[in-house]
């Protein structure tokens, strides 16, 4: 297994891969001024639903993490914002014509609480949307990964994350909204006053989807992508080969939800409003049937998935509200006749998730060229240097060790002669 991963070589994007990426990326382009602004804003919605996906797909698809708590991600991102946006709301705009936000005069607060204050400048709720995501999702996987969790327990937790939190926002209602969740913000603004039209907003939600989807696919195949999908496979024998697999797993973990606080942050403007129902298991289970339907490992399954499902709802909404029923039954024809997803009926040539190739195995007198599969740039020089030096001082601790055995053993053998 060393010398196949020793040998792995980075394959360069297919042509027509990248012609399809294009033209899907040119169509999508086009789509707001041919389609009308329902479409459109339908379209920016289902497109930050698949990148949501595609995070998820990073856990699951990749790594063998089932998680129910992306939505939760999802979520804190999206009050990162949403909290910008409503403290930001002219004070003519606001029910009660002050600057504090409705729902906080509501339930007899007086002043902007200190953990909200900050949020009212940009780059501090930008930062906030990634990083507030991101170091619950490192909290927590620490606590997950390195207790060595694994399999249906790991879903089980996420799952007690979920509704544990949908219970708490909805509880502070003071503070989040309650049910009703933050309503009626402002539109987003940058550099001071700039407002964001919707059609400028559809295009950074796409300009963003083609970034995490082209870093996605970057990320998975690179050795650290070949790392993921060996741990997901035997992550047994990945240990047993001196790699630190909680690490990794914190670091996709923690990576995916940081994703999933930009699709969030982004959300907000979008459909001026954010509430704990996305924080529900309901919503959470949703995410993992984009992945499934789509096809687990894939992508741009998920991505695809959350957009065909999308205009699925929307248009079945107009005759039944049953449209879940339909979901249902096209995820048991997925789960029963196509494992591998709607993403499996395609030529393996326009599949992202399988790109690497792998030269035969080198015999023995070329091994000094391997080149074993590490992160990429996981560890620093410095850090290098750290393993270095303690593997040094193991060393030298074991042989002193030794050698005090060694003359013990000997001290013992002579006064025995004696």
């Amino acid at each position: 297994m060393t010398e196949v991963m020793g040998r792995l070589r980075q394959s360069t994007v297919p042509v027509k891969l990248l012609a399809i990426g294009g033209i899907a990326f040119l169509i999508l382009a086009i789509l707001p001024f041919v389609a009308g602004e329902f479409q459109a804003n339908l379209m920016a919605k289902l497109l930050l639903f698949g990148v949501l996906g595609v995070s998820l797909d990073l856990v699951w698809g990749f790594t063998g993490i089932l998680s129910f708590a992306h939505g939760v991600f999802f979520t804190l991102g999206g009050y990162a914002m949403a909290y910008y946006l409503k403290l930001n709301l002219a004070a003519s705009a606001n029910t009660y014509g002050g600057t504090l936000p409705d729902f906080m005069v509501w339930n007899g607060l007086k002043e902007l609480p200190w953990f909200i204050a900050p949020l009212q400048f940009f780059p501090i709720a930008a930062i906030a949307m990634v990083a507030l995501p991101a170091a619950f999702a490192y909290i927590i996987g620490s606590f997950i990964f390195r207790s060595k969790v694994s399999g249906v327990y790991i879903t089980i937790i996420t799952l007690a994350i979920a509704s544990a939190l949908t219970t708490f926002f909805v509880s502070q209602q003071a503070y989040t909204g309650g049910t009703n969740g933050i309503t009626d913000v402002s539109r987003l603004t940058l550099f001071g006053g700039l407002v964001i039209p919707p059609i400028g907003l559809y295009f950074m939600i796409l300009i963003f989807a083609a970034f995490v989807l082209a870093g996605s696919y970057w990320l998975t195949q690179s050795n650290f992508g070949l790392i993921l999908r060996s741990i997901k496979e035997n992550e047994k024998r990945i240990s047993y080969l001196g790699y630190d697999v909680a690490s990794f797993k914190i670091f996709v973990w923690t990576l995916s939800a940081g994703i999933a606080g930009i699709a969030g942050g982004l959300f907000v403007p979008l459909n001026r409003f954010i509430s704990p129902v996305y924080l529900g298991v309901a919503f959470g289970t949703q995410v993992v049937i984009w992945v499934a339907v789509g096809g687990r490992g894939s992508l741009v399954g998920p991505l695809i998935a959350a957009i065909l499902l999308g205009q699925l709802q929307n248009s079945v909404d107009r005759v039944t509200q049953d449209w879940q029923l339909i979901v249902g039954i096209i995820l048991l024809v997925v789960v029963l006749f196509l494992p591998d997803g709607l993403m499996g009926l395609l030529p393996k040539q326009f599949k992202l998730a399988d790109q690497t190739s792998v030269e035969p195995a080198p015999t023995s007198s070329s091994t000094s060229g391997f080149v074993q599969a590490r992160v990429f740039d996981w560890a620093t020089p410095l850090q290098q240097a750290i393993h270095g030096l303690a593997r040094s001082f193991t060393l030298l601790l074991k042989t002193v060790r030794g050698a005090v055995r060694s003359s013990a053993q000997t001290s013992k053998r002579q006064s025995r002669l004696k």
